[in-house]
């Protein structure tokens, strides 16, 4: 997969860098003249949407494609962001605070609201210049897509999302793993579920930075994603034990 970029796929955090009075609520992006006027009078909160989240899973996410980054080159992974108010949006889009969420929505309001912001043709369209895409997204942000969408026999997609979501994923062409998370996922990760996506992707990064071939590999068989994190996993366990034997401990607790 020798110059072939990663793309992954995120949600928008309700926790942001900035928190202002009369941020923009779902009515300022139904209204293209009041979006730009309440935009500007917020302007001194601008930056850019991968600086704008601060959700454990959005934090985790940027440090693991920072590492990518500082490794293989800039180039190496690119970032789009699932927004509630923007839409779908790419981590370099300048954006004002906003509090809008899916989270909130019933299945028919994020059916009516992702269509009104044309999320199902962006994410068709974004993802058709890559070949490994990784989409970390809840029930209600992946819902939002509106599987299926146009893809390819070479592309290569890697779903982490909610065990009630994973029957909802289709793809016509291409490779697929869905990785479904609960709390009994959490519990064997030592992480909690909420940011569990932005932590395993972040390991996967690690292991990457070690062995760009990972790419390749997991590119041609997606399934190996699971088996690279867990490797992380069974090497602390491996070295807890080792440490709790030296001190002693014959028990985990």
């Amino acid at each position: 997969m020798t110059n072939r970029r990663v793309l992954v796929v995120t949600s928008c955090t309700r926790q942001k860098r900035f928190k202002p009075e009369h941020q923009l609520t779902i009515e300022h992006f139904k209204n293209s003249e009041l979006l730009n006027s309440c935009s500007e009078k917020l302007k001194e909160f601008t930056v850019v949407a991968g600086e704008m989240y601060t959700g454990s899973q959005h934090l985790h996410l940027m440090e693991g494609v920072k590492m990518l980054r500082q490794a293989w080159g800039k180039d190496c992974v690119d970032v789009a962001i699932i927004s509630d108010g923007y839409g779908v949006i790419a981590e370099d889009k300048p954006i004002v605070p906003y509090e809008v969420t899916f989270n909130t929505m019933k299945g028919k309001e994020v059916d009516e609201w992702a269509q009104s912001l044309g999320i199902h043709e962006a994410f068709e369209s974004v993802i058709s210049a890559y070949n490994l895409i990784i989409v970390l997204l809840g029930e209600n942000y992946l819902r939002a897509l509106a599987l299926p969408v146009k893809t390819k026999p070479e592309q290569t997609f890697i779903f982490l999302t909610s065990w009630g979501s994973s029957s909802d994923i289709r793809i016509n062409l291409g490779k697929v793993f869905v990785f479904p998370l609960a709390h009994a996922e959490a519990q064997y990760y030592g992480y909690g579920l909420v940011g569990l996506k932005g932590f395993l992707f972040k390991r996967f990064a690690e292991e990457v930075v070690k062995d760009y071939q990972l790419l390749t590999n997991i590119y041609q068989k997606p399934e190996l994603f699971k088996e690279v994190v867990d490797s992380q996993t069974i090497q602390l366990n491996v070295s807890f034990i080792n440490k709790s034997a030296k001190s002693g401990r014959s028990e985990i607790h």
